[in-house]
């Protein structure tokens, strides 16, 4: 599919001339509100297209798009969805290029419309026109003033404010962000509503500000991302310019999402497989509006925060406990102060009052004003806080303005994240938010909010640093592995012993008599397994046996097992039997990959054996993610107790089970032709002792399959 050119994005998305095609004296009509916002903004090359009038507004019009002139950068159509393919035929012809398509009833109306939609977007890639939409509201350009929308909009010149990018298949997302910006002074640069996105995505725009001076910071709604790698390189190129870019992306609760064979495949969805992706590249993912509004207030005010928590200041005790809870229930830590700082505060505070976080003034506050102040500032200049929450009782009015013109000053002198919340829904002054937010402070009726928004933003920090480090090396291309489908377990295991995984000891035999001198070889007791790539989930077969003692209870699970295989799969091709040593007891772990078709390869790694049924504890990383990184995140997960040796059991050797987890990502990258791996369960040791694979299920995609 033949992209369009950053040119011709550019001129869509920087237009210095603009035609308005099916214009009306209507004030009303989305042409007419289109002419009225290239207006309030000052657009000077504006041409007008109608069928039906000479002129519009005292302006005079052409009758069809041809007859404009050659090489206008940008036009918008509004035309009805049965005109805009001809529509876009005259576009090219006349080498305009960019359009805004405004019309329904394409993609998302069904297969005629799916159709017309396919015919839109090959006329407009052969002739390089920029096409946003069909289906969208449209774009504003608040840095060089340009407005090619039909929704209510007037210039905001980010300036020196802080400013946010935002892009959104969905108008409605795009108009949130983009009037929550406004009411909460701060700016924005860009708007785009990407629409059905027939030509242009999400990320033609965001390739035209990852280095622009005007964003600090870049939001993205998202149903799809339609080019996940070069979403995540311009992810990559925003963060190392600076610009956080927060993530909302419907989809975590698809209950349609397809299970491979494996709980690798089961686990990690698309939805999974995307947070996973994106996290490596520093993008914050949130799910839900509130969020996307305040992480990107927060990330716009601040794009470069601290990973500590914050301190907490209040003058109500009660918030204290509450306070503590939420931020446990969200990975949020509320540091200790230093020492200073506490002997800072008690010089000042009440006897009664503790110099601790989260910080309870008390009542004292109301009848010494300045305490406010030199409390919030002393917290905010604490080395181990990474920025202030102010949460007030109400008072009146008056009483509540007085404080926050009390602490502002304090709140303002520090360049850290902070929030100001306001508790409960009394009556406020009506000029407090405005008073706040003119000083770039968050303003909040939720210490929840504000508290979720710190979490994101520090969770930020600590996905920057993530990402800065360096990722695993890239293997040099393995030998084609033979076949497709499910690889039988004695084959994927002698390439995970390849990959440098340790296996049980044992042979593959094809006779009772081989089992057995396999057994006498490597020592009793042992397991026998069936060995078929009809069978990848043996035990509901009768396919294994465990702790066989001794020649007459191995010769007789043979028999059993061989039987019982039989009746089951008469049709399974059998290629033996497994026979290997009873693994010494250890913590049972999962640690799989999959190869998702659009965002690559994908590892996961979790609690294993019953565990992963019963509390899906897992992890997903980036196949190439190294040993590092990986052990840190062996750190998030919530089970993680069990691995720190729990009721005398030994604590695991983390390095060693990073190591065999980064192994299989180089058995993934090494092998494009492999689809899937699930190695459950993996049995992790203590210290010095590497873990054992015990079970091996691989999944191979043949070649022209």
């Amino acid at each position: 599919m033949k992209p369009v050119s950053r040119e011709a994005v550019g001129r869509l998305l920087r237009p210095r001339s603009v035609a308005v095609v099916g214009v009306s004296e209507d004030a009303g009509s989305i042409g007419g509100r289109s002419l009225a916002n290239l207006d309030a903004f000052g657009v000077q090359d504006v041409h007008l297209v109608s069928r039906t009038n000479a002129s519009v507004k005292g302006r005079a019009c052409v009758a069809s798009i041809d007859d404009l002139p050659d090489g206008l950068d940008a036009a918008i159509i509004s035309l009805p969805q049965k005109a805009i393919v001809e529509a876009i035929e005259a576009c090219a012809r006349k080498k305009i290029g960019g359009v805004v398509v405004y019309a329904a009833g394409f993609a998302e109306a069904g297969e005629e419309g799916i159709r017309a939609q396919e015919r839109m977007a090959a006329i407009a890639r052969e002739a390089d026109i920029a096409v946003l939409g069909p289906n969208t509201l449209g774009l504003t350009n608040y840095v060089d003033g340009v407005a090619l929308a039909f929704g209510p909009n007037g210039p905001a010149h980010p300036g020196d404010r802080p400013a946010i990018a935002v892009f959104a298949q969905s108008g409605a997302m795009m108009g949130s962000l983009r009037l929550s910006a406004r009411a909460r002074r701060y700016a924005v640069s860009y708007a785009v509503a990407t629409g059905n996105e027939a030509v242009t995505g999400v990320e033609d725009y965001m390739a035209h500000v990852v280095d622009d001076p005007h964003t600090h910071a870049i939001a993205v709604f998202a149903e799809q991302l339609r080019r996940p790698l070069e979403f995540l390189r311009l992810a990559r190129e925003a963060r190392l310019n600076g610009k956080p870019v927060i993530l909302l992306h419907p989809g975590r609760s698809d209950a349609a999402q397809a299970s491979a064979a494996s709980h690798t495949g089961a686990l990690s969805g698309d939805y999974a497989t995307m947070r996973a992706m994106v996290a490596a590249e520093g993008v914050i993912a949130v799910e839900t509006l509130e969020e996307f509004l305040d992480v990107a207030e927060f990330l716009t005010r601040f794009p470069n925060p601290p990973a500590q928590g914050p301190a907490i200041i209040t003058d109500s005790g009660a918030l204290r406990g509450l306070s503590l809870d939420f931020a446990e229930s969200h990975n949020l830590s509320i540091p200790a102060l230093t020492e200073a700082t506490e002997a800072r505060l008690k010089a000042r505070l009440p006897a009664f009052a503790e110099a601790i976080n989260p910080l309870d003034i008390t009542a004292q506050g109301l009848k010494d004003m300045p305490l406010y102040a030199e409390a919030t500032a002393a917290l905010a200049e604490d080395e181990a806080t990474g920025g202030v929450m102010v949460a007030a009782m109400p008072g009146s009015p008056q009483i509540g303005m007085a404080k926050a013109e009390a602490i502002i000053p304090a709140l303002t002198a520090s360049p850290k994240p902070k929030a100001y919340v306001v508790l409960g829904d009394a009556p406020v002054d009506p000029a407090l938010p405005e008073r706040l937010q003119g000083a770039g402070v968050p303003y909040f009726r939720s210490p929840e909010r504000a508290l979720r928004a710190f979490a994101h933003v520090g969770e930020y920090a600590r996905l920057k640093v993530a990402a800065a480090h360096p990722r695993a090396p890239e293997p040099g291309p393995g030998h084609r592995i033979a076949g497709s489908g499910v690889l039988v377990e004695h084959v994927g295991k002698g390439l995970l012993r390849e990959a440098g995984l340790r296996t049980p000891e044992g042979g593959l035999a094809t006779s009772a008599d081989e089992a057995v001198a396999i057994a006498s070889r490597i020592g009793w007791p042992v397991v026998l397994k069936v060995q078929s790539a009809q069978l990848p989930h043996k035990t509901e077969v009768g396919g294994v046996a465990i702790n066989l003692a001794d020649e007459a209870a191995l010769r007789a699970a043979w028999q059993t097992m061989a039987e019982r295989v039989a009746q089951a799969r008469p049709d399974a091709v059998v290629d033996g039997y497994l026979v290997e040593g009873m693994a010494p007891r250890g913590l049972e772990m999962v640690v799989g990959g999959r190869r998702d078709p659009q965002w690559g390869p994908v590892l996961l790694f979790g609690l294993g054996g019953v565990w992963i049924e019963a509390m899906k504890d897992v992890r997903l990383v980036p196949a190439d993610m190294p040993v590092a990184l990986i052990e840190a995140e062996i750190e998030q997960l919530r089970g993680k107790v069990l691995l720190d040796g729990f009721r005398g059991a030994p604590a695991i050797d983390k390095p060693a089970l990073a190591r065999a987890v980064a192994a299989v990502g180089t058995l993934m990258r090494a092998h494009p032709e492999i689809v899937e791996i699930d190695v459950n369960p993996l049995v992790a040791y203590g210290a010095g002792e590497a873990p054992l694979a015990l079970d091996a299920l691989i999944v191979v995609e043949g070649e022209g399959a």
